[in-house]
C-alpha cells in the first residue's frame, strides 16, 4: 500500500503544471466558443470528486472508491448541457482542473 500512496503524492508534485494548463485551455476555449458556467462548475466539483474518491483508494480506503472514481467522470458528461463541440471541450478542460485543483490543495496539506 506504501507504493499507492507514493503515486497520489507523485500526482501532487505535477498538480500545478496540470492547473496551469487547463488555464490555458480556458483561455482558448473562451476565444472561440461561448461560456458555460453551470457546465465549468458541475466539471470542476466532479473532478475534485473523482481525485478525493482516488485518493481515498490511493491510501487503502478499498476497491470501490476506484471504481467510483474512474465512474465519476461520466456525472459530467450524463448532466451537462452539450449545445456543441466546444462545450464538451469546456466541460473536459473543467474536469482535469477540478482533479488538478483537488490534488493541489492535497500536496499543500501534506508538506
Amino acid at each position: 500500500m506504501q507504493e499507492n500512496k507514493t503515486i497520489s503524492l507523485s500526482l501532487a508534485r505535477k498538480a500545478p503544471v496540470a492547473i496551469a494548463i487547463c488555464c490555458t485551455g480556458f483561455v482558448i476555449l473562451a476565444l472561440v466558443s461561448a461560456f458555460h458556467i453551470t457546465n465549468v462548475l458541475l466539471a470542476l466539483s466532479v473532478g475534485a470528486l473523482s481525485a478525493a474518491l482516488l485518493l481515498a483508494y490511493w491510501h487503502g480506503k478499498g476497491g470501490y472508491y476506484f471504481i467510483l472514481g474512474l465512474a465519476a467522470p461520466m456525472l459530467s458528461i450524463l448532466f451537462s448541457d452539450l449545445p456543441d463541440f466546444w462545450a464538451l471541450g469546456w466541460v473536459i478542460n473543467g474536469f482535469f482542473c477540478g482533479f488538478a485543483i483537488l490534488l493541489w490543495l492535497f500536496k499543500i496539506k501534506n508538506r
